[in-house]
């Protein structure tokens, strides 16, 4: 092993002498002596010094936009956009999901139970059980007249108005008239009774520009006949936001007003018993 070992050592020992000479009088002009070892290192030093310098070059001058491969200012620039789009986009999908679950709770009734209000079964009598589940609204009928209203445990949110005027046409659920038209003057607008999230914004033949809001407490808002709306489906709105502009659009009317509704667990609300529309 110590053979082998002095062998190489004394390869590298090995020395050499580069001698430069003048071109025409052939004059030594300098002389270079040098080892295997010591020839390695300059040569390693040299490709070190090359590799730094064309480094800089690449990173701090256009240079780099010739290599092949490297983005240029306008790819950059497109790049750094498509990111904050994809960002945006991956905002609005949340917005959706959060839309889509509060569609699916209200359809399927999913409502968290609170084990603190849970009375046992046995407790309960026939009436009690059948009245479980609708709870909220206590039924009455009137001179043939079904109204709604709720239980005084069932606090209502305070609501907004979602216009001023004159009740022109009551709520009469009798003749399938399910909430309250209100006339106003002059372009007025609309805004939403009470924080939610847009569940629809269309246009119908019947009754033109149609936004309907859901609300907490399984609340939903209805504004028809509007000239033309703010907002669309997913929206996230607040209270007294506006969402349309007075009108009257759709077959479905007689003139320029605001009808609106309030419905609660698929039963309609007469909405004068909550809003002041004067």
């Amino acid at each position: 092993m110590s053979k082998k070992r002095h062998k190489i050592i004394k390869w590298m020992q090995k020395k050499f002498q580069l001698v430069i000479y003048h071109g025409n009088s052939y004059d030594v002009i300098r002389k270079f002596r040098f080892n295997r070892l010591g020839f390695f290192l300059i040569t390693f030093g040299i490709t070190f010094i090359l590799f730094a310098i064309l480094s800089v070059f690449v990173v701090y001058t256009p240079i780099k936009q010739l290599i092949p491969g490297y983005p240029d200012r306008e790819t950059r620039r497109l790049i750094y956009e498509n990111s904050i789009l994809a960002d945006s986009l991956l905002k609005e999908m949340e917005i959706r999901d959060q839309y889509l679950k509060m569609i699916s709770d209200m359809i399927f009734d999913d409502v968290p139970i609170d084990n603190d209000f849970v009375v046992p079964v046995q407790n309960l009598t026939k009436e009690q059980i059948k009245e479980f589940n609708n709870p909220t609204i206590q039924r009455k009928k009137i001179e043939d007249n079904t109204t709604y209203t709720l239980s005084k445990n069932d606090a209502m949110p305070d609501l907004f108005p979602p216009v001023k005027g004159v009740v022109i046409s009551p709520y009469n659920p009798a003749k399938k008239h399910y909430g309250t038209d209100i006339a106003s003057s002059g372009e007025t607008i609309i805004s939403a009774v009470l924080s939610g999230t847009v569940i629809s914004s269309d246009y119908t033949i019947e009754t033109g520009y149609t936004i309907i809001i859901q609300h907490k407490s399984e609340l939903i808002s209805v504004y028809k006949h509007n000239k033309s709306s703010f907002v669309k489906a997913g929206d996230l709105i607040e209270t007294g936001q506006a969402i349309a502009v007075y009108g009257n659009s759709g077959e479905n009317t007689t003139g320029p007003h605001l009808h609106f509704e309030l419905w609660r667990k698929g039963v309609s609300l007469n909405p004068e018993d909550y809003i002041q529309f004067q």
